[in-house]
């Protein structure tokens, strides 16, 4: 089927793909659109299948649609959320990185000159619109994970601690299941910031946030609490299990070189406080818990572990 003049310089200027197809599912017309961003010209499209110009075409949701359309004249709306794109055409933007152009394809029935049956395939460039949406949905999650990580050090922040601690504590209270609190402060952290500096006091911060963290296991989280205190919460852990990991912590505190300081310079005292079924309390009793004995460990000497249930 051959468009006349009238018509095919009308589609030659509309700002998308436009192409026709036959029951044999080869192409009898092809638009200036199709053109300019395939650059294949429409002489050479012309008879083709779609797979003989585009040896990368592999969308049988496109094929499956046309024959529908043509078999039961029925329209056919191809997705560009479930299918991305249908042909493959390159493109190359600076503003996103994006290989191939993103397209929302309608596929519509026409009956031809000769009474045959035919497919219209309409394609629109959705690509910035989609990168546009991918670049939103990138910055909300960075800002998200903003909101619930400190800058410094990279661990969890004090907003995200309290957003999760009262969810995990009704979990241990529905299943029974003990957690504990670890809360860590650095020992004479302002000699060592009045000392050397405070660029050397946020790599001390940044390198004990990374000690402690490789202390803990997966299901554990660590969270900068305030300054130079630290909140470690300890998922399906007893008082047993909490102080064996507290005074691990501690032991490799000791050893470590961190920063410019030698082993030794950096040591830190922790309080422990246990939630079991046995003696339950709130999320703040439980930070209170191991706050006061994080004070007794600093009144007792410093480098030191206290804890226990209550």
């Amino acid at each position: 089927m051959l468009l006349d003049s009238t018509i095919k310089s009308l589609v030659d200027t509309l700002p998308l793909g436009v192409l026709l197809v036959d029951g044999e599912l080869r192409i009898c017309g092809w638009n200036q659109w199709m053109v300019q961003k395939t650059g294949i010209p429409a002489q050479q499209a012309q008879g083709k299948t779609l797979q003989e110009l585009f040896p990368d075409f592999c969308s049988e949701r496109l094929l499956s649609a046309i024959e529908l359309c043509i078999k039961h004249k029925s329209p056919q709306l191809i997705s560009q959320t479930l299918n991305r794109y249908v042909i493959p055409i390159p493109v190359a933007f600076e503003s996103h990185d994006l290989t191939l152009m993103q397209q929302k394809v309608n596929v519509a029935p026409l009956t031809g000159n000769n009474g045959e049956a035919l497919a219209v395939v309409s394609i629109n460039d959705v690509t910035e619109s989609v990168a546009k949406s991918h670049a939103l949905a990138q910055m909300a999650k960075k800002m998200k994970s903003q909101s619930n990580h400190d800058q410094l050090t990279g661990v969890y922040n004090r907003h995200f601690l309290w957003s999760w601690l009262p969810p995990q504590i009704k979990q241990c209270v529905r299943h029974g299941e003990a957690l504990s609190c670890l809360m860590l402060d650095i020992d004479h952290f302002k000699r060592i910031n009045d000392t050397y500096g405070h660029d050397i006091g946020d790599a001390v911060l940044c390198g004990f946030a990374r000690i402690v963290g490789a202390q803990l296991r997966g299901s554990d989280i660590l969270v900068r609490y305030g300054g130079e205190e630290f909140v470690a919460l300890l998922t399906h852990a007893d008082a047993t299990v909490a102080l064996e990991i507290a005074h691990r912590i501690q032991q490799e505190v000791r050893q470590a070189v961190i920063a410019p300081l030698d082993a030794g310079e950096v040591r830190c005292s922790i309080g422990v406080a246990s939630w079991t079924p046995e003696i339950p309390c709130s999320s703040e009793e439980l930070l209170k818990r191991a706050d006061r004995h994080l004070y007794q460990a600093k009144q007792g000497g410093r480098d030191q572990v206290v804890g226990s249930h209550g």
